[in-house]
């Protein structure tokens, strides 16, 4: 075992990665703090100590990688949400997808896991879209026939789509495509590809 703290920041970062493998590896249903303190050179007690559950620990290391999404102000609703898709995106590799379907499926058994996943992974990415929609209803690009909720969700959900069931890698194509062929049409707009 090693002796380095789990406060020290480079230790963490092992643990998380570690946590990360196992979880892309086996899912979350095998996954287990005693995998995670063998893998990861580390005493189950200090895990538990640290992480009162394998929920915590989990949203814990995805939290740490998630890139933090400002949803920056473009002056259209479109390129608002290709940025935060960008940014969402930033950072993905080959794991995203077990690591996704690790998620869900566990989110579906595990209510500690499906409420933290809510609070601190998807609502910063859910606040930042929300920031966008309500800039685009000041400027007027909204419509009462558009229903705002589905709006925000569809390229967020084709994104998934491609990644959990098409088994694709996404990137800037893939965004381009969603925010230009259907998100600008939709609202009458033109997006501006970079």
């Amino acid at each position: 075992m090693r002796k380095v703290p789990l406060s020290n920041p480079e230790r963490r970062r092992e643990v998380f990665d570690v946590v990360l493998e196992l979880l892309a590896e086996v899912g979350y249903e095998r996954f287990s703090m005693d995998r995670v303190a063998r893998r990861a050179r580390a005493s189950k007690a200090t895990l538990y100590q640290r992480w009162p559950s394998k929920a915590e620990l989990v949203v814990d290391a995805l939290e740490e990688r998630q890139p933090v999404v400002s949803g920056p102000d473009t002056g259209s609703l479109p390129d608002d949400l290709r940025e935060l898709l960008v940014a969402w995106l930033a950072g993905w590799d080959a794991r995203d997808r077990g690591l996704m379907l690790a998620l869900l499926e566990g989110s579906r058994r595990d209510e500690e896991l499906a409420r933290l996943r809510e609070e601190r992974l998807g609502s910063p990415i859910r606040q930042a879209a929300e920031a966008a929609l309500a800039r685009a209803r000041r400027r007027g690009e909204i419509t009462g026939r558009i229903d705002a909720e589905l709006l925000l969700e569809l390229p967020f959900a084709l994104v998934l789509l491609r990644v959990l069931v098409r088994d694709e890698r996404p990137g800037r194509e893939l965004i381009d495509r969603i925010v230009d062929g259907i998100l600008a049409p939709l609202l009458g707009t033109t997006g501006s590809p970079e």
